[in-house]
């Protein structure tokens, strides 16, 4: 493949970016997560995430591919340790020799499970494109510690992971996830204008500060319900689904008491409620 025929490489979706969505261990909807190509001159390849053998064959494949249109792949980065962004992420080191880039945060929390080879810190370059415009690391925190986006000025375009979502919704869990700095996280990207969102799970989107925006609206709007839910009288998280969350199916209250009480912490911070011995109560 000659470097004009990068343009019949699988998955083009602008100037240095290229997506193969393959399956994954991912949340329902959503049955794979996007692998990226960012960069064709100096290039990453962004969540090696699929763990089957097929398909990691065909992600072998796409790599040579685009190595043999001049591309030279530097390195694997991982937005976010979740297990669901990581699984190839051994094979592709091993088989395609791409060391393991991703936020310090990320690195520790993979610390028993994989080895990160090399920390990216916010405003990093990770990939260029030919013309010499970088790709930069953005740390963009909320949905993991050290989730990171990467950003192309001179297109406007992002990777962001699992800052939004194509197909599908994002789950900030209490367990690793903090809502205020992931609302913090959203109006970043917002504040850069972005063009295009490439999204971890689902198709590339348009309408970029639109869906961010949305985003927000919907967490902010969601917590105010939540706030309106507590009184006086402690109650558990349980106890305030059906009014914080009678417009989503009863099925997904399972995921929607994890996002529930990732509010509740958000509210306890801004002072807003508290957590007592007997469960949650406005203040």
């Amino acid at each position: 493949m000659s470097v004009k025929d990068l343009r019949n490489l699988a998955g083009a979706e602008g100037p240095g970016l290229w997506r193969l969505p393959l399956p994954s261990p991912t949340l329902p909807p959503a049955t794979t997560t996007n692998h990226y190509l960012v960069g064709d001159d100096r290039a990453v390849l962004v969540d090696p995430a699929t763990p089957g053998n097929q398909a990691q064959a065909a992600l072998q494949q796409w790599v040579a591919q685009a190595r043999a249109g001049k591309i030279q792949l530097v390195a694997q980065l991982l937005t976010h340790h979740h297990r669901d962004h990581i699984g190839a992420a051994e094979f592709v080191r091993t088989t395609l020799q791409l060391p393991i880039w991703a936020h310090r945060s990320t690195a520790e929390l993979l610390a028993d499970r994989l080895q990160v080879d090399q920390w990216i810190d916010d405003g990093a370059v990770v990939a260029t494109n030919r013309d010499g415009s970088p790709w930069r690391a953005l740390h963009t925190p909320g949905h993991a510690p050290g989730h990171l986006a990467i950003w192309h000025a001179a297109s406007r375009q992002a990777v962001v992971g699992d800052l939004v979502a194509g197909q599908g919704t994002i789950l900030i869990d209490p367990s690793d996830g903090h809502m205020g700095l992931y609302l913090a996280s959203l109006q970043r990207m917002a504040d850069l204008q972005p063009r295009t969102l490439a999204p971890a799970h689902g198709p590339v989107q348009h309408q970029a500060v639109e869906l961010l925006q949305h985003y927000r609206r919907h967490r902010l709007a969601r917590e105010a319900g939540i706030l309106r839910a507590l009184s006086a009288t402690p109650q558990q998280p349980a106890d305030l689904l059906p009014a914080a969350y009678a417009d989503v199916p009863r099925t997904t209250w399972p995921l929607a008491l994890r996002s529930l009480t990732t509010h509740l912490l958000h509210l306890q911070e801004q002072g807003l409620a508290e957590a007592t011995a007997t469960g949650w109560r406005r203040l």
